[in-house]
């Protein structure tokens, strides 16, 4: 397999798992020891493949620009949202 860049979004972490979503909407559990330190729920993660047959080696860092660009379309949907209470509770950015 080529070497591949992939991106992932942290949707959830608990109890030392990361469940983080592939640009195919599924969805990966992961120990959160494999992930940078300080990662965050909403946090995009960059993740570069390198290797061959016989071992391959992963390097995730978070993606900054691209998680506040996430943050703020979430927040420009939350804004755009008509007035009253949201079908399934508050949501706070």
């Amino acid at each position: 397999m080529p070497d591949a860049r992939r991106s992932w979004t942290v949707d959830s972490i608990e109890e030392g798992i990361a469940a983080v979503v592939d640009a195919g909407g599924r969805v990966l559990h992961l120990p959160l020891w494999l992930l940078p330190g300080g990662v965050r729920e909403g946090d995009v993660l960059a993740v570069a493949r390198e290797g061959g047959a016989d071992r391959v080696a992963l390097t995730v860092a978070v993606d900054r620009d691209a998680t506040e660009r996430a943050f703020r379309r979430s927040r420009e949907r939350v804004e755009g949202a008509p007035p009253g209470p949201h079908p399934v509770g508050d949501v706070v950015l």
